[in-house]
């Protein structure tokens, strides 16, 4: 049992930021047609916001990965969650046919949200020890 609390953390940890990282570099790959969608969700300069958002879900969602700067990386990742979740995923202004996909993106944002919480939480406890 020792062996599954080392590695527990450090699992956790990459997991949350595989997602943001794997999501980066799809946005890449994929430039014109996210910043097309951006831009038709209202957002003003949708372009150098993608690249901003590229590199912020790119660069921390790699610092957690490899579990380096992870307070950091997560309380970016956090606030970065919450004028997103915001802006792309207001299911109380949903129409009836995307309302629930809406609502389900929104708790999930909300639940990675929690996560990057707990990680600032054990980041720094991790740093007293």
């Amino acid at each position: 049992m020792n062996i599954l609390n080392k590695i527990r953390y450090p699992v956790a940890r990459a997991s949350l930021g595989a997602i943001f990282f794997i999501l980066g570099l799809s946005k890449i790959f994929s430039f014109a047609g996210v910043a097309g969608w951006m831009a038709s969700s209202g957002l003003p300069f949708a372009k150098p916001l993608l690249v901003l958002t590229i590199a912020i879900e790119v660069g921390a969602g790699l610092l957690l990965i490899i579990g380096r700067h992870t307070r950091l990386a997560a309380v970016v990742l956090a606030l970065f969650l919450v004028p997103v979740t915001l802006v792309f995923h207001a299911f109380w202004g949903a129409d009836a046919a995307s309302f629930q996909d809406q609502l389900t993106q929104f708790l999930k944002n909300l639940a990675i949200f929690g996560g990057m919480l707990l990680l600032v939480d054990r980041s720094r406890d991790t740093a007293k020890a």
